[in-house]
């Protein structure tokens, strides 16, 4: 039950994404708000949970990217993996790191699809480097809204989470 609202947060986030992006921005720039959530769950859900919620988190990316169906999918559970193995090589408890981490993630989550994307297409629509200073931008706008998402993902593990009877506050 918990990978499912974590995909329908990230289903809704999604939505929110593409409206404000639409009105502040018009397209000249992105960010990822749904790295941030396979971040959170690489550093937070269990292996099990975190996997199943992060390829739902991935295919919600598909649908929004219209990528080839599993590219995203594919993506966010290497995201996922990557986050996993930092989260036990290094403290990223903090806000701080946890922002870093995030824009890490939805930097290879660019990366990662421009590459597999330059590999599997025809010269003619291959995408270029001339993106990367907007790869670069949106990990850094990521990174600066990635606490708030860190926020609501709390929020709603915390609706999952059932104090024991008899234990004082």
């Amino acid at each position: 039950m918990k990978p499912l609202a974590h995909v329908v947060f990230a289903l809704l986030l999604a939505g929110l994404q593409a409206a404000v992006l639409r009105w502040v921005g018009g397209g000249a720039f992105s960010v990822s708000l749904l790295a941030a959530c396979i971040v959170y769950l690489g550093l937070q859900a269990g292996n099990v949970d975190g996997s199943v919620a992060s390829a739902g988190v991935g295919y919600v990316l598909d649908l929004m990217t219209g990528s080839p169906k599993g590219l995203m999918t594919f993506l966010a559970v290497a995201v996922f993996v990557l986050a996993r193995g930092a989260g036990a090589a290094v403290d990223v408890r903090g806000r701080a790191g946890f922002a870093a981490l995030s824009g890490l993630g939805a930097l290879v989550l660019s990366l990662g699809a421009l590459l597999l994307t330059r590999l599997t297409s025809a010269p003619e629509v291959q995408p270029g480097a001339a993106l990367l200073p907007r790869m670069l931008l949106e990990a850094l706008l990521t990174a600066a809204v990635a606490p708030l998402i860190g926020a609501g993902m709390r929020r709603i593990d915390g609706l999952f989470h059932r104090e024991e009877p008899g234990l004082l506050r």
